[in-house]
């Protein structure tokens, strides 16, 4: 199953469904978090702790329940 979350491009703000399971890295640069992907990257204006918490990832372990759309 998927592990979908909703972001907001960096450059022109368009909602997108993000796959986690296709994530390899994310750091923040500035004013957007850059995440890598299996495939390329992309550019997003949620913070980590933004992208954490909808993923469901709280210190290190996993809430029960949540994230997702």
């Amino acid at each position: 199953m998927a592990h979908l979350i909703k972001l907001h491009t960096a450059g022109q703000n368009q909602e997108i469904v993000f796959n986690l399971d296709t994530l390899v890295s994310a750091e923040r640069n500035g004013n957007y978090t850059a995440i890598s992907t299996r495939w390329g990257y992309q550019n997003v204006k949620e913070t980590l702790n933004e992208i954490l918490d909808q993923a469901g990832i709280v210190e290190g372990s996993v809430k029960v329940g949540s994230g997702g759309m």
